[in-house]
């Protein structure tokens, strides 16, 4: 049993010593929190929740509602293709002559324009009509009595829709217009007053609660004045989107259609018999628009007509204000989707005196009326354009012949590519042709045949059935690039093409690349002395490279500043000039130059480390760490920037010492020397009680300026105490606390990072390490 009990009390004590040591100084791997990154979740969420609301006034959300930017125009007819016998529609071909049929690509729907203009039609009117305009809770009621008496009574609806009249008692004016209660008020103060006059006007207006849905721009709920009418409303809310109906919009009042409104008799005719004013609670519905027609040509309103049912071809040419004066009204194209889902074109007669009752043509939802002009409908004309002296139409009758028509535009001397014209043929059913044509063998007899209607010959010149030749020039010319080959040009054209030689090209000797016939790259070199550019003829594709002068610079500059006598800028006389005799040319030190403290920086190691990709080498070489919830990510263990890799770190002292025989650097372009004035004291900074400059003292090591700096903090990492010279080297870890202090050098203590414990971890596992000993208590009680 004693021994029992032993064991008892060891087994708790190690238990003790295992929770203290989990609790206390288990490390937790745990992910810093990022606030940057909550920050900029917490943005990227605000924007993935767009609105189109312009004020605070109404809610718009487009998951509901959809955006009506996306809404596209239907397809022209000329966007299906049309048959034909080499190719198909040439009606925008400038070789093929002028006529063009229009399409309806462009076209938008009617009227929805009006809601995109900046108008103030969306603000209600001002002042009530006495006449119609009827009383309710908030309106704010002002009665004036002069003659026998003179009173003044300002006064509010209340919620009962009552006011209250010293003398008079309440009244009842909900639902009363202004003259209505002007005329029971007079009744009422007769009993009371004699030989006195009345007046009432209306003070601060009430606000209505409406509300917008359906296919509306900025559908919500909006608080707008109660002499808003249907149409401020609808203004307000952006009107119809595209999508919504522009002759259907509903006035819902008490859960009952109370009129529908048509924007078409408004923007039309003017007419707004049913732009009503609206009531507290009123909705307005904007359906989806009824079916859609095109109409585009020679009419005067070309664009999308909403029909509501039952409209004629005479009722979409009326709703489009009617033909133009060069419509071409034999014959019009009607395009419309049949019920076998095939496009089905209709030509119609709107020429009144033909006898066809356009009246009986109902339409149907997509079909596409197309108006054409006369111009577009010209009879018996030819074309002839290109290489000829009089371009243009001439006139066709049935023996017209392509020869004849050649000869009318009198081909041009010079230049006629006569081995290929091209002949553009359209037949009155859009079918469109190509016809090739070999003018040798038309002016000699051998293909000659007649012209039909709108036939349109365009002829060519040699320049545009060659091709192309390019020559290229690539190094120390002004002009590097491309440039055309021209008959019998040499490599002094091109150099004089390019702009001429750089200062620095050399000039003894080009390199040229060419082609062979057989595709491989040849490589000549070209020795100045013995072939003069003006011999050197060239040929398609040649690549020419001039070369910079070996060793060229035309200034290498650096700059020595600070603690010599004559600061500035310097040219290197030579590539093999050192950092010594900079300093003899810029006059030597002065008095006060601290030379331990010399700074030198190489711009180069910069670009050189940048080529060799070292700051991605870095990052991928970074150890991975684990968080709390299992997440990998990887520990910053080196922070490395570019910009702190130029200073070079030198021994200037030993460099003087020896009049450079020993540790001296060879300048380059673009290398700064600075030479700092000779410190006071030296800087402590960092996890220490004040940071500053302190006093140098001979012979006093770290730990002293430490002292003197008001000691450590709590959270200083007294191990990674680093001591940095003057000339840039930087020593740090044991021992650092006790080396001596020189003129110039800085002191800096850093922060300790303390990781987060990950308490579900140590809790997980103290209660595993807790319920092992509990079970082996249990088992040993057991022995």
């Amino acid at each position: 049993m004693h021994r029992k009990v032993q064991v008892r009390k060891l087994l708790f004590l190690i238990f003790v010593i295992l929770l203290v040591a989990v609790s206390w100084f288990k490390p937790a791997f745990c992910e810093p929190l990022d606030k940057d990154a909550l920050i900029r979740q917490y943005l990227a969420g605000k924007k993935s929740i767009p609105s189109t609301a312009t004020d605070n006034s109404h809610y718009t959300s487009p998951a509901i509602y959809g955006d009506s930017s996306q809404i596209k125009p239907p397809l022209s007819p000329d966007d299906t293709g049309m048959a034909g016998s080499r190719g198909g529609d040439i009606s925008g071909d400038p070789q093929a002559g002028i006529q063009k049929f229009d399409s309806t690509e462009s076209l938008r729907p009617f009227g929805y324009d009006l809601f995109e203009r900046p108008m103030d039609v969306a603000s209600a009117p001002e002042v009530a009509d006495a006449a119609d305009y009827l009383l309710g809770p908030g309106d704010n009621i002002i009665i004036y009595l002069w003659g026998s008496v003179e009173k003044e009574f300002d006064l509010v609806v209340d919620r009962q829709g009552k006011i209250f009249i010293p003398k008079l008692g309440e009244i009842i004016v909900h639902g009363k217009s202004l003259n209505e209660f002007e005329s029971l008020l007079n009744k009422k103060f007769s009993g009371i007053y004699s030989d006195f006059k009345l007046s009432v006007t209306l003070g601060k207006i009430r606000s209505i609660r409406i509300y917008l849905t359906g296919e509306v721009r900025r559908p919500g709920a909006y608080t707008v004045s109660s002499l808003t009418t249907l149409f401020n409303a609808l203004y307000l809310a952006g009107g119809p989107n595209l999508r919504g109906s522009m002759r259907n919009i509903q006035l819902i009042r008490n859960n009952k259609i109370e009129t529908s409104f048509d924007l078409y008799q408004f923007l039309l005719k003017g007419e707004n018999n049913s732009d009503i004013r609206l009531a507290s609670g009123d909705a307005i519905f904007v359906p989806v628009c009824g079916p859609r027609v095109t109409i585009s040509g020679e009419i005067k309103r070309p664009a999308i007509y909403e029909l509501k049912g039952g409209e004629t071809v005479a009722d979409l040419t009326t709703l489009a204000g009617g033909t133009t004066a060069q419509a071409y009204l034999d014959r019009v194209m009607l395009d419309r989707i049949s019920t076998s889902d095939e496009r089905q074109v209709i030509d119609l007669n709107l020429n009144p005196g033909n006898g066809q009752k356009i009246d009986n043509i109902a339409l149907n939802d997509g079909d596409r009326l197309q108006v054409f002009s006369l111009y577009d409908m010209k009879k018996n004309i030819a074309y002839i354009d290109g290489m000829v002296k009089h371009p243009g139409e001439f006139e066709r009758s049935d023996s017209t012949s392509l020869a004849e028509l050649l000869n009318r535009g009198e081909l041009l001397p010079e230049n006629v590519f006569y081995e290929r014209a091209n002949l553009f043929r359209r037949y009155p059913d859009r079918r469109s042709e190509l016809i090739p044509v070999n003018l040798n063998d038309v002016l000699a007899g051998k293909a000659n045949f007649m012209l039909q209607d709108n036939d349109s010959l365009y002829v060519y010149s040699i320049d545009q059935m060659k091709r192309k030749k390019f020559v290229y020039i690539e190094g120390e010319v002004e002009k590097p690039g491309q440039y055309p080959l021209y008959d019998n040009m040499n490599l002094a054209d091109l150099i004089f093409l390019a702009g001429d030689l750089k200062k620095n090209a050399y000039q003894l000797g080009f390199e040229l690349a060419r082609i062979d016939t057989l595709g491989n790259v040849q490589i000549q070199y070209i020795d100045i002395p013995r072939n003069r550019p003006e011999q050197i003829a060239l040929q398609e594709d040649d690549r020419v490279f001039v070369r910079r002068i070996p060793d060229w610079f035309l200034h290498r500059m650096v700059t020595i500043d600070g603690e010599v006598r004559f600061p500035g800028q310097y040219a290197l006389i030579s590539r093999n000039e050192t950092l010594y005799e900079l300093i003899q040319r810029a006059g030597g030190f002065t008095e006060r130059a601290f030379i331990k403290g010399t700074i030198f920086r190489r711009n180069t190691i910069e670009q050189n480390l940048e080529r060799r990709n070292l700051p991605e080498i870095i990052a991928n070489s970074q150890p991975l760490e684990q968080d709390s919830t299992g997440k990998v990510r990887k520990a910053e263990v080196v922070n490395f920037k570019l910009n702190n890799m130029n200073r070079i770190v030198l021994d200037l002292e030993k460099i003087i010492d020896s009049k450079g025989e020993r540790g001296n650097v060879t300048m380059q372009n673009g290398d700064m020397v600075f030479i700092p004035e000779i410190p006071s004291g030296i800087s402590v900074m960092g996890s220490v009680g004040s940071n500053g400059t302190i006093k140098f003292e001979r012979g006093k090591n770290v730990k002293y300026y430490i002292e003197k700096a008001g000691n450590f903090t709590t959270q200083a990492n007294k191990k990674e105490t680093k001591l940095i010279k003057a000339d840039g080297r930087v020593f740090s870890g044991g021992g650092t606390l006790g080396k001596k202090v020189e003129v110039g050098d800085a002191i800096v203590i850093p922060t300790e990072i303390k990781k987060e414990r990950d308490w579900l971890k140590t809790m997980s596992a103290t209660v595993s390490i807790l319920g092992g000993i509990m079970t082996s208590i249990f088992i040993i009680d057991k022995l």
